[in-house]
């Protein structure tokens, strides 16, 4: 089963816009946050990844919306792995609240040597992780 991570957040007021709605772009913000905790509890944190000289940059983000946020709300966010290529891996961000569907983002990030950016193949030790080997 491949890796995944849920993790709870709050709607903060400056996350809103001036009718209390979260803004749209806060969202790609939670999912850094829930990418972070994913890198935590499944490879040790993000620094472990960047102590082999690796960094993983967004390639692509696609959104779903289907309920709005408003300021104060609690919900979860689960990200899980939908793809692993050589390369990249793409993350899936399911947003609920109280079992109710919010938003459906999909991430898709490449690996890169992390000071000349050049695009570099998934170490097999991530990889396993990754795909819940």
């Amino acid at each position: 089963m491949p890796a995944e991570t849920t993790h709870s957040l709050r709607v903060r007021y400056n996350e809103c816009d001036r009718v209390g709605i979260v803004f749209n772009s806060n969202y790609l913000v939670y999912t850094d946050v829930v990418a972070t905790e994913f890198w935590r509890e499944h490879l040790g944190g993000y620094s472990e990844f960047n102590g082999l000289g690796l960094d993983v940059v967004l390639a692509e983000a696609n959104i779903r919306f289907r309920r709005p946020l408003e300021f104060d709300d609690e919900f979860e966010v689960r990200a899980s792995v939908s793809a692993v290529t050589a390369r990249s891996l793409t993350l899936e961000f399911d947003f609920t609240r109280a079992g109710e569907q919010i938003a459906e983002i999909e991430i898709s990030y490449v690996c890169v040597d992390s000071e000349q950016h050049t695009a570099q193949p998934i170490p097999e030790q991530i990889r396993s992780v990754l795909e819940g080997d």
